[in-house]
């Protein structure tokens, strides 16, 4: 019956911004249900999942289970393209890296407790607009059946693509401002302090931005970089191959796994909403915080 079609709100994106806002909606006692478009949330994981601690503890996520949690830290290495180095270390840990895959899931899994529904291989198609009111989406599930859903308000955690965003009206990505990135799993990995991040500055192998170096534990860590021009992959391999400091680190380092990916640096949005929508996450702010730093689901 069409009547199964209706929630009180409706979220585009199963990833940790979508399932946040899915798990407060349904906190406040609203019937939710989410659209990710892929088979398994978290999957395909393209980002190093490098957090705030105090982020998390703000949100009510921290301390989280521990197999979710691949390090801690203490501060974080900075080499200038001469190989200056700058620290900064705290006595405490203050950011964490996690698995991303585990962390989506068990923040989605949260929501699920909380009643929220959850449609995998679900891709939005489009908004359905009546009178200038976005009044819920049309649903392509498994590439076969089209489907309506309608819902009092529509919340937007696509993503960086922000093709939903547009279709409510609202001022999209500024492709301009955009840098590609890639992030690997490496291992035999050497040298490095297992409580320090180190981010490497020059144009040289991260034009426009920086690369990192996040230790993991046992010789494994997670390595990438994004830039304003040049082949990402090329960069990487020119960072651990030929940068004095890197390539000492990370020479004899074996990649397990890559993904690559784009990183929005145009600054939030002017506005986030219109009636009956909302974007929240990556879709609603085109600044992707730092990789040393880390401003929670960011990353």
């Amino acid at each position: 019956p069409f009547m199964r079609n209706v929630s009180d709100a409706i979220v585009v994106g199963g990833g940790p911004s979508g399932s946040f806002a899915a798990l407060n909606l349904a906190k406040l006692g609203a019937k939710v249900t989410v659209f990710e478009e892929h088979g398994e949330i978290g999957v395909p994981s393209h980002c190093a999942g490098h957090l705030s601690i105090k982020g998390l503890e703000f949100l009510g996520l921290y301390p989280l289970p521990e197999k979710i949690v691949e390090n801690t830290f203490c501060g974080v290495h900075f080499y200038s393209p001469k190989d200056k180095r700058f620290s900064v270390r705290f006595s405490a840990p203050v950011t964490c890296v996690v698995n991303r895959v585990l962390f989506d899931k068990h923040v989605a899994e949260m929501a699920e407790k909380a009643g929220v529904c959850y449609c995998l291989d679900s891709r939005v198609e489009s908004l359905i607009v009546e009178d200038g009111f976005v009044k819920g989406v049309i649903i392509n599930q498994s590439g076969k059946n089209k489907e309506e859903f309608l819902a009092r308000i529509v919340v937007d955690a696509e993503g960086v693509s922000s093709r939903i965003l547009r279709q409510a009206g609202l001022l999209g990505l500024d492709r301009n401002r955009l840098v590609s990135a890639v992030q690997a799993e490496v291992e035999n990995v050497e040298g490095v302090e297992p409580d320090m991040v180190e981010v490497f500055l020059g144009k040289d192998y991260a034009p426009g931005f920086y690369a990192w170096l996040i230790p993991k534990h046992d010789g494994e860590a997670k390595v990438g970089l994004a830039a304003e021009t040049g082949n990402p992959k090329e960069l990487l391999q020119r960072l651990i191959l030929k940068h004095p400091v890197a390539s000492r680190k990370l020479g004899t380092a074996k990649i397990l796994k890559a993904a690559f990916h784009p990183i929005p640096l145009g600054g939030p949005i002017s506005k986030t909403y219109s009636d009956g929508f909302l974007a929240v996450g990556d879709t609603a702010s085109q600044v992707k915080p730092t990789t040393g730093g880390g401003i929670v689901f960011g990353m």
